[in-house]
């Protein structure tokens, strides 16, 4: 007889029976009973007729054949890290495997190493049948590490912007620019890993790893202190060229400056190759050329600028150089230089400033300033002035009169903080004579740190306007005695030409013919176009 909590079975000569202690059971767990003791052929009425009165009944006959010994099957997947076996139970009057056995089938396995005992014996104490359970477990290798480069600027690294982020789409920039000593890159350096050993003993080899290149081009190099960063020397466009970083002293752009590209704010010296777009902006240290047009943007260099496709201002945007600037056209357009300002053909409706000269002389009758104002410091030269149209164009050469009145201005302010600078002075004296008597009582103490404060104030403000005042006289000089408008072919009447403060209004079209100021009539008069008055120009 065998029991089992509230099952057992009976052996007898005529077959195999089937009683319970208890009739506090369902169909399902005599099923699971059975299987659980070898029992797979039954009579399924009398198994039901034992469900539905609980009295003993058989269910088989003895069948020998049937009667199995337990099975052991052992299972090691392909990497050898695990082995697992699975107990087919034995029919209910055969003993189950024991300990010693199951230790026998593994080593037949070649299975040595990471044997779980408590594991082969819990499963015994159950009999835990038809069920998986790893008994033996290797040793994993653990993986190295491939060596990787973290960029820390990333020059392909497309433009972010969260959902809630409100973005200026003309004043971003895909363009990276770095400066010198600012961290670039850094290499993290491969870890080798570690071997293991399967079930069988064996090496389990842990993966290769690889190491990365680190080379880089010029304008970088790696960190004295940290050989593993790579520093930028240069100030420049990041670029990354195959895989290989290098920082560009100039950076060239193939195509129009739009959304793609983004607004340029760069170090060095730019060429575009391509159209400036309405409402973005380029801004150098360097030189600017650009192959194309310029539609009401904003292009400022502390170099020079050369636009070979003109300016399409549309009243929007300016152009601004220390240098010179160069043109092949001027429509609605601002353009500010520290030096010349030069075109090819037509000035049409645009506010020029140079501080030396201003030249449209280019073939053809196109060359010509017509609309808008145009101010140089020496000499406005070009082909046509003014239109048939009688269009309004000023033309104004020499110191302009708002600069001469910014000059009375600081001239006047810096007088005020000078005689201040001096009423003060004596307070000032006093209060740090009783200090340094110890005769300095609170209210004398806040009041001389009042003073202190205001004189330094004043100071401030007398140097900044100084310094101003210093380069509205330095411009003065240079176009003192000096200041011709030059006309190759016709000025027409509507244009009003000032010469060093000295206005002229053209009412009659004239030809070939210069507008100098002449100090003794304190007028302007008009000489031949080729006049010479020293040395115009720079």
């Amino acid at each position: 007889m065998f029991d089992k909590e509230s099952f057992y079975l009976e052996a007898r000569p005529e077959g195999i029976y089937l009683a319970s202690y208890t009739k506090d059971f369902k169909e399902n767990d005599v099923y699971a009973f059975l299987k659980e003791y070898g029992i797979l052929r039954y009579d399924f009425k009398a198994v039901r007729k034992f469900v539905q009165d609980g009295e003993i009944i058989k269910i088989c006959p003895r069948n020998p054949a049937l009667e199995k010994e337990a099975k052991v099957t052992v299972t090691i997947p392909a990497d050898k890290m695990t082995a697992s076996i699975t107990i087919e139970p034995p029919f209910f009057t055969k003993p189950w495997p024991t300990e010693e056995s199951i230790l026998k089938i593994l080593k037949a396995y070649g299975v040595k190493i990471g044997i779980d005992n408590l594991a082969i014996q819990s499963m015994l104490a159950r009999q835990l049948s038809n069920e998986s359970v790893v008994v033996a477990n290797g040793i994993a290798p653990v993986e190295g590490k491939d060596a990787y480069i973290e960029l820390i600027k990333d020059p392909d690294k497309p433009f972010e912007v969260r959902d809630d982020e409100k973005v200026d789409f003309w004043s971003r920039s895909t363009i990276v620019t770095v400066h010198p000593g600012q961290e670039i890159a850094l290499k993290h350096p491969l870890e080798n890993g570690k071997n293991g050993i399967d079930v069988t003993g064996a090496v389990a080899k842990a993966k290769v790893v690889k190491n990365v290149d680190f080379s880089f081009g010029e304008g970088l190099k790696r960190d004295e202190e940290n050989p593993l960063m790579l520093i930028a020397t240069a100030e420049g466009q990041l670029k990354n060229e195959k895989g290989r970083l290098r920082v560009l002293p100039e950076l060239e752009i193939n195509r129009d400056i739009d959304f793609g590209i983004g607004s340029i704010d760069f170090t060095g010296a730019v060429k575009i190759r391509g159209t400036v777009r309405e409402g973005f902006h380029v801004v150098a240290q360097g030189n600017i050329e650009i192959n194309g047009t310029v539609e009401g943007a904003d292009i400022d260099s502390q170099g020079n600028i050369v636009i070979k496709g003109g300016v399409r201002g549309m009243g929007k945007g300016t152009i601004r150089a220390n240098g010179d600037v160069s043109l092949s056209f001027g429509d609605q357009a601002t353009i500010r230089s520290g030096g010349n300002i030069l075109v090819e053909k037509a000035i049409l409706h645009s506010r020029l400033y140079a501080l030396k000269t201003v030249a449209a002389l280019g073939s053809g009758k196109n060359a010509q300033i017509a609309g808008g104002r145009i101010e140089a410091g020496l000499e406005v030269s070009c082909n046509i002035l003014g239109s048939e149209m009688g269009t309004k164009t000023d033309v104004v050469v020499g110191l302009p009169p708002e600069q001469l009145e910014k000059r009375k201005v600081f001239t006047s302010e810096i007088k005020r903080c000078d005689e201040n600078l001096e009423r003060l002075e004596p307070n000032l004296a006093l209060l740090k004579k009783l200090e340094a008597a110890g005769q300095l009582d609170d209210q004398k103490r806040v009041m001389l740190m009042n003073i202190t404060k205001m004189k330094f104030q004043l100071q401030a403000a007398r140097d900044n306007m100084q310094t101003e005042l210093d380069a509205l006289d330095e411009q003065l000089a240079l176009v003192r005695d000096k200041g011709i408008v030059r006309v190759k072919d016709i000025c027409y009447g509507g244009v009003v030409i000032s010469v060093r403060g000295l206005k002229y209004i053209v009412n009659e079209p004239c030809r070939y013919t210069s507008f100098i100021a002449d100090d003794e009539k304190r007028a302007i008069v008009l000489r031949p176009y080729d006049y010479r008055i020293g040395r115009v120009g720079g």
